[in-house]
């Protein structure tokens, strides 16, 4: 295969950089300034030793995720409203489920979900058949349900 790869297949996100990223959305997503959301990123994660550096293993950092948010949850809870609180977590979750994907079914996903593109769309964007998207549809629907429990 010559030429350059299509710009939805995209290198694997180290667990650090998306904790990182999981940080910066919840902290945004309640008004937190960029430079508030790097503070909470060291205070919560960067304090505590192997979180950073943890490499994604067995269960593609999920683990790591889990502590995270518990760590997140500790830190915002007191100066925070528990239903925006919940929200951005659950947001977040989702988020990083969606990088977890494999890249057809992320690539699917994204134009469905938050494209709002319909799966003929997607078949004539893609030159897959309008069955192969709607299986990869399905698939990365139930992978992401399955897991995003925050």
């Amino acid at each position: 295969m010559t030429g350059a790869a299509p710009r939805w297949v995209s290198q694997d996100v180290e667990v650090p950089e998306r904790m990182l990223t999981l940080t910066y959305r919840v902290a945004t997503s309640l008004g937190r300034s960029p430079r508030q959301s790097a503070r909470l990123y060291h205070r919560v994660v960067g304090a505590r030793t192997g979180l950073a550096t943890e490499r994604a293993g067995t269960d593609s950092g999920r683990r790591t995720r889990a502590r995270v948010l518990v760590a997140l949850e500790a830190e915002l809870a007191p100066h925070t409203q528990r239903s925006r609180l919940d929200a951005a977590l659950h947001d977040a979750v989702l988020l990083d489920e969606l990088t977890l994907l494999p890249p057809r079914q992320r690539f699917t996903l994204w134009s469905a979900a938050l494209a709002h593109d319909t799966v003929a769309d997607i078949a004539t964007r893609t030159g897959w058949t309008p069955a192969q998207v709607a299986r990869l549809l399905r698939s990365a629907l139930k992978t992401v349900t399955a897991h995003a429990q925050p």
